[in-house]
């Protein structure tokens, strides 16, 4: 047993491996150049990954307008009323659809809508994922995304916002 120093060192720790200053360099530098060549030669192999445009149009009806949001949401009276209308412009049809209001509210739907047909979501349909409904009585509609997937097994989106109750087409 080696009594050298304030701690002598144990048959176990003598017998173990030693790794040399340059072997320890060695190691750390790979261990850093593994993951950047990883993903390096990843991005070279890989597709690139492209997310389609669907051909929509959205339509709100029964929005309140404009004054109505003005007066404080506490003294605001309830409103039940807005629906939103969601019209397939393209020759596919759309399934699997998820359904999102000023980005925070959602709704899944996993009925198709045919090409060339529309469909009617109301406003207070939309849950957030802590499950509060959307209310007009306290959120103006500002924008909506549509995520659908189509007969090819795509995933298309569209994105629309709205201004005084009236889609604006955003390039995105």
């Amino acid at each position: 047993m080696n009594t050298e120093g304030p701690f002598p060192r144990s048959t176990v720790m003598q017998k173990s491996p030693q790794l040399s200053s340059v072997a320890l360099t060695r190691l750390l530098i790979g261990m850093c150049l593994l993951p950047v060549i990883t993903i390096m030669t990843l991005w070279y192999i890989m597709p690139p990954v492209s997310e389609g445009q669907l051909n929509c149009q959205f339509t709100a009806k029964d929005l309140p307008d404009a004054d109505f949001y003005e007066i404080e949401y506490w003294k605001r009276s309830e409103y039940e009323l807005g629906e939103l209308i969601v019209s397939n412009l393209e020759d596919q049809d759309w399934t699997h659809l998820n359904i999102q209001v000023n980005s925070n509210y959602q709704v899944y739907d996993r009925e198709p809508i045919p090409a060339g047909t529309s469909k009617i979501y109301k406003l207070d349909r939309f849950v957030s994922r802590a499950g509060a409904r959307f209310s007009l009585q306290y959120n103006p509609l500002k924008s909506v995304r549509i995520y659908a997937r189509r007969p090819t097994h795509d995933r298309a989106t569209y994105y629309c916002e709205f201004k005084d109750g009236k889609a604006v087409e955003v390039d995105r």
